[in-house]
């Protein structure tokens, strides 16, 4: 590569300038963004339960969820919290998967376990994490004489419609607006005065049909009194005629017996008459005396036949007069009957009749009672019959379209309402004798704002805060640049219309770009200087300083091409390697310079300058960017975060070392022509100096070493005292913190007043340009305004030369006697995004199942963490229980009143409920929600619930009352706010929060030990987790990566030197170049970050590139027969020129960065410190240490394998 370089120096310039065209129209493609692109495998499932206490979501949703959610593949874990009306599931998966592909398999599952479910479950919303949706710009809209409900106004009707159209906008909530609405508020007093007016009509209509029945009862009273005469005297007719026959026939026996006594009467008279003539004939007697006796007789017998014959015609007569008798008898009978059968029919008619005015009376009184019982149209107007006839009213639809012969035509149906009237006049029901019956008959309507509960101020007025996210394909600066153009566009149209950006990031990310650039800048600036302090020779400077250009702009091809963005991380990581891109031309210029000096010719001793130390440059390359490919190894948001400096740093060490290889060798054979000068005198005396402290150095081995490792094990047990954390926080010229109410029962306008007091407080701190704050979101789940906090937003002023710390400090301090707390913070949103996934301080997660014992365990390990140093506040997470009224349904007895459990809670919950919103009014340009609202609702007591009637449905179908307390039992509770789970387990986070002058890992290990002895009760188990368990681990991972890479160092330069031993004996540098990192750390009072991390392990593959080019030339000389103690001095003094120079350059490049204060340098500060520290010490003692170690483990003889002891071409095969 050198030669061809050499040969056709224009194909070379070629490729340059086709480089450098590249990485321009690269460069201008790239747009800059703050972090790189993050693909966080978590998703969140959202699941509404409108009603429901937090034990019954956990039950209903979120356990059906969890079990259903677990097997959905590549699942690493799985928390859930349940609360009042809602659930969330939040599922982390492994690295590297298709999160895409995850969400579509989430979404089959909650589809199945969704079909189980209570129809008042709301449908499962699935979204994927990603940090765009973190806002990127807050600005405040202020307009000049405009109250807050005129700029409320002209904000929702003018300018969001404009700011939503911004390109890269996705979008925008608005903070601190006066919102209106029209309420519809059940109205009772009217209610009950059209109850008194259909109690009035329903009496009335009562009394008149009551009447009419009672009339109708009276008449069949009177009809049935008549009938039962007529049956009476029926009664006694044919009574009358049975007697008469009676009768008759009486007299006929009477008569029959007399008749039949006269014919033995006169038989016996006859038998005298007879006797009385015998004797008379005898003439024994008197004749006289018996004619006179014969005479008697014989009348008496005359009489007695005539008599005889009288009776027997009587008897006759009787008879006849019986038949006679009988005969009308038998006819009247006939009569009879038929007289009693329509008696009977009118009697069965009077009594149907009866029973129905009876029947009639019945229901007249039952329905009258129902009418007095239903004169409360409350019963009828509810919110829910309210709401649910304005959606239906207020409502047009396309229905289709039809077609004649000559057109088509569209139908739709329905006329949406466009005035407050409207709604006012919608009928509700007509009722009998009142009529119909409008809105306005049971509530009243008006249009209402929140003004008394919103708080926007922005240095003093008020103002409406705007919070901007953009869309996931737009670059954050991009999209924040367009924002700020649009302000601009918008602030020249309307006349007093003021944007005050109160955060952005878009400022932010080129405030940290520009920083890191000047610091790059500087970099390449410190490594010319150093070249041309070393060379004296500016021909050579020229040469190397243009490799530091083309390899960013190489490296910035390869980035654009990869998908590696131009971000903080990215550009953090050309900034380190700025210096280290000059190293290898340093190398080739250094070795080709000293060629020229010998007398070798340009061309000669540009190609042999680059061949001889192509091998060493190509080694210490290939370690300095090995130690990154580990990275694959490691997971989560440390290979997220830090894979672009990798690429980045890996990219321009490719580059520079086939700039070195090409670039440099062609410039050289063309510059390098002249004589060149003599190395100066006093770098003779200097390498001289080296000579003789090195000569004693090996004399003295024991003392070098016993420093090292002294200063090694004092690095390290220093620097782990100091504690470890996770990323630095960076300083920002966008201040921001809350303010809460010590008093936490106070009220919107208690947080309004302190509010104004601590912002003209804040304005009034030196360094502070603009403060502004609104009232913040307490829950981000239902939207509801904390009346208690206040978020407060600070812009620092630009001409200060303060920290953010210290003006955060100042604020807090003024605002230190109010009724309130401010806690402001000064460092970056990075700070807060890690916390976010991690946590922050001590965090200890208690698992059980029983919740007695988890609030407990809860309470007893919170009492520990108290006693721990360094802990300021703990979080036992029962602080925040709630007292909750609990009603358990007596399931059977509520059956009995024809209710279910169900149907007692959706009758609780009406009387609970206070508004909803039904509709919207597009009215004047506006469009309003029309809120339904109930007054009473608010004024609800518990003895109000108690005595709650409940209607049910009996088995008749009849409706039931029953008062809630004779159906339910009320007890009074305390209740978790919410229920948390990981992987289906229970559990509460105990937190503490950890004071600035404590180390959170420090800290979590005090509290380790103050748990060793704690025992927890039966079935509890507990561990710590939050920021130590991230930070730890993300070590854990770089000590690997570290470990992997120190592996690939060594085999590298096994393959190098073709040796174990020599690869061994530079290996010591890396020890060094901890020593040197660590002690820079301790000196700078830093702790051990992931960033610092980093800078370690950068050290293991930077380090070892002196070692290398040392020992390299060292073997050489051995290899050409140099004695080792003499090849040990001179290859020292050979290479100190390009060891100092490559050392100085790659130092003097981070110097910016690590002593700058700026926003950006100061995260990256740790990298910067570690690599200058461990370069400055490991350098000297790589100088002075490497070749003791190297005169230790090698023996006085070189063994190597030379050319001729594989030369082949003089062997004969047979």
């Amino acid at each position: 590569m050198p030669k061809y370089s050499v040969k056709k120096p224009m194909t070379v310039f070629v490729v340059i300038v086709i480089i450098i065209a590249l990485g321009v129209v690269s460069l201008l493609g790239m747009t800059p963004d703050l972090m790189p692109s993050i693909d966080l495998p978590y998703v969140v499932v959202m699941t509404t339960y409108p009603g429901a206490t937090p034990k019954e979501v956990e039950t209903s949703v979120t356990k059906p969820l969890e079990q259903g959610l677990a097997t959905v593949e590549n699942l690493k874990s799985m928390q859930s919290i349940s609360g009042a009306n809602y659930s969330l599931v939040i599922m982390e998966f492994e690295n590297g998967t298709n999160m895409d592909t995850s969400v579509v398999n989430i979404l089959q599952s909650t589809d199945l376990i969704e079909g189980s479910w209570d129809e008042a479950i709301g449908s499962p919303y699935i979204m994927k994490i990603n940090p765009n949706m973190m806002p990127i710009t807050v600005a405040a809209v202020d307009m000049e004489g405009y109250s807050t409900e005129e700029l409320s106004s002209f904000v929702r009707d003018t300018l969001m419609s404009q700011l939503e159209g911004t390109t890269g906008v996705a979008s925008i909530s608005a903070g601190g607006m006066v919102e209106s609405k029209i309420n519809v508020s059940i109205n009772e007093d009217k209610i009950e005065a059209l109850n008194q007016k259909l109690l009035s009509q329903a009496n009335g209509s009562l009394a008149s049909a009551r009447a009419q029945v009672t009339s109708g009862i009276s008449k069949i009273n009177q009809a049935e009194a008549q009938l039962s005469q007529a049956k009476t005297e029926l009664d006694k007719a044919k009574d009358g005629a049975y007697d008469q026959l009676a009768s008759i026939n009486a007299e006929i026996d009477a008569a029959v017996a007399a008749a039949s006594a006269l014919p033995a009467q006169i038989s016996a008279l006859e038998g005298q008459k007879m006797a009385l003539e015998a004797q008379l004939s005898s003439g024994s007697g008197d004749a006289m005396e018996l004619q006179q006796q014969i005479a008697s007789l014989t009348m008496q017998i005359q009489a007695l036949k005539a008599a005889s014959d009288e009776a027997q015609l009587k008897v006759e007569n009787l008879k006849q007069a019986y038949k006679e008798a009988e005969k009308g008898t038998y006819e009247a009978q006939d009569t009879f009957d038929d007289s009693y059968r329509e008696l009977e029919e009118a009697q069965a008619q009077i009594a149907s009749q009866k029973s129905q005015l009876d029947s009639a009376l019945s229901q007249i009184n039952t329905a009258g009672n129902a009418a007095l019982a239903k004169a409360n149209l409350g019963s009828m107007i509810t919110m829910d019959t309210i709401s649910g006839i304005l959606q239906g009213q207020n409502f047009s639809m396309p229905a289709g379209y039809i077609q004649d012969d000559t057109a088509r035509y569209l139908v739709s149906v329905g006329d949406e309402l466009t005035t407050p009237e409207d709604i006012e006049g919608l009928l509700l029901f007509n009722v009998q004798g009142i009529g119909d019956v409008h809105l306005s008959d049971v509530a009243d309507v008006f249009v209402a704002d929140n003004s008394d509960s919103v708080y926007a101020s922005i240095n003093g007025n008020p103002g409406v805060m705007l919070t901007f996210s953009k869309q996931s394909n737009y670059p954050t600066a991009t999209v924040s640049g367009n924002i700020s153009d649009k302000f601009d566009e918008l602030s020249g149209r309307y006349e007093g219309l003021t944007f005050t950006t109160m955060m952005d990031q878009g400022d932010y990310i080129y405030l940290i770009i520009g920083a890191i650039a000047e610091s790059l800048g500087y970099g390449a600036l410190f490594a010319v200087i150093i070249l041309l302090l070393f060379l004296r020779d500016i021909k050579p400077t020229l040469i190397t300083l243009l490799s530091i250009p083309v390899s960013i702009m190489f490296a910035i091809v390869l980035m654009y091409f990869s998908g590696v963005t131009l971000n903080m991380i990215s550009l953090s990581g050309l900034a380190v390697a700025v210096g280290m891109l000059v190293d290898n031309s340093i190398v080739v210029i250094e070795n080709t310079f000293r060629l020229r000096r010998m007398g070798v010719p340009a061309k000669k001793a540009a190609v042999a300058g680059a061949k001889q130390v192509s091998g060493a440059i190509a080694s210490s390359t290939l370690t300095t960017v090995c130690v990154f490919a580990p990275i694959v190894f490691v997971q989560g948001i440390t290979r997220e975060l830090f894979t672009d400096m990798a690429l980045t740093i890996t990219y321009s060490l490719l580059a520079s070392l086939v700039i070195a290889l090409t670039l440099v060798p062609a410039m050289s054979s063309m510059m390098f022509r002249n004589e060149m000068k003599p190395e100066g005198k006093k770098f003779d005396a200097f390498k001289r100096g080296y000579m003789r402290l090195l000569a004693w150095n090996l004399k003295h081995k024991a003392v070098i070493l016993i420093v090292a490792v002294v200063l090694l094990i004092f690095s390290i047990v220093a620097s782990v005292a100091k504690g470890f954390i996770f990323i630095p926080d960076m300083a920002t010229p966008q201040l921001s913190g809350t303010l809460t109410m010590t008093d936490e029962e106070a009220g919107v306008e208690e947080t309004k007043a302190a509010a104004d007091q601590a912002l003209e407080r804040i304005q009034e701190v030196e360094g502070v340009d603009t403060a502004g704050g609104m009232l913040s979101s307490a829950n981000s789940l239902t939207g509801e305004v904390s009346a208690d906090t206040v978020s407060l937003y600070v812009i620092v002023d630009q001409d200060t030369d303060r920290s953010g710390g210290e003006i955060c400090e100042d604020i807090e301090a003024a605002c230190k006697d109010l009724d309130c707390d401010v806690q402001m913070l000064s460092s970056s949103s990075m700070s807060s995004y890690t916390s976010a996934l991690g946590g922050s301080g001590v965090s200890v997660e208690i698992y059980a199942e029983d919740t007695y014992k988890l609030q407990t365990a809860a309470e007893e390990i919170g009492e520990k963490l108290a006693g721990v140093e360094g802990i300021t506040a703990v979080d036992d997470g029962l602080e925040e229980t709630d007292s909750e009224f609990h009603f358990t349904v007596d399931k059977e007895k509520a059956m009995r009143n024809g209710l279910t459990v169900a149907q007692v809670y959706m009758q609780v919950a009406k009387v609970l409920t206070s508004d909803t919103t039904s509709t919207q009014l597009s009215w004047e340009g506006d469009n309003y929600d029309v809120v339904v609202s109930n007054p009473e609702a608010i004024g609800v007591t518990i003895d109000t619930l108690k005595n709650l009637q409940l209607s049910g449905t009996d088995s008749s179908g009849n409706t039931t009352y029953v008062k809630l307390s004779d159906v339910a039992e009320m007890s009074q509770v305390q209740s978790l706010p919410s229920i948390n789970r990981e992987n289906q387990r229970t559990y509460l986070t105990v937190t503490g929060e950890v004071d600035e002058e404590h180390n959170v890992t420090l800290v979590t290990q005090d509290a380790q030990e103050a748990l060793k002895g704690y025992e927890a009760p039966e079935g509890v188990t507990y561990e710590f987790s939050g920021e130590n368990e991230m930070i730890m681990d993300a070590m854990g991972d770089l000590v690997k990566m570290m470990a992997l890479g120190i592996l690939l160092v060594y085999l590298i330069m096994v393959a190098q030197f073709q040796s174990l031993l020599s690869p061994f004996i530079v290996m010591f540098t890396i020890p060094l170049a901890f020593t040197g990192g660590l002690l820079a750390l301790l000196i700078f009072g830093k702790e051990i970050s992931i960033i610092a991390m980093l800078g370690l392990i950068m050290l293991v593959g930077i380090i070892v590139n002196n070692g290398i080019v040392m020992v390299d030339y060292i073997n050489q000389l051995r290899a050409r027969g140099t004695e080792k103690r003499e090849a040990i001095i001179e290859g020292g003094a050979t290479r100190i020129r390009p060891v100092l120079m490559t050392s100085l350059t790659t130092i003097l490049g981070l110097v910016i960065m690590a002593v700058g204060k700026t926003a950006g340098t100061d995260m990256m500060q740790p990298i910067a410190l570690v690599c200058i520290g461990g370069l400055v010490y490991a350098t000297a003692l790589t100088l002075l240490v490497v070749p003791v170690i190297y005169d230790l483990f090698t023996g006085k003889k070189y063994k190597h394998i030379k050319e001729e002891d594989i030369d082949v071409s003089d062997l004969v095969v047979e």
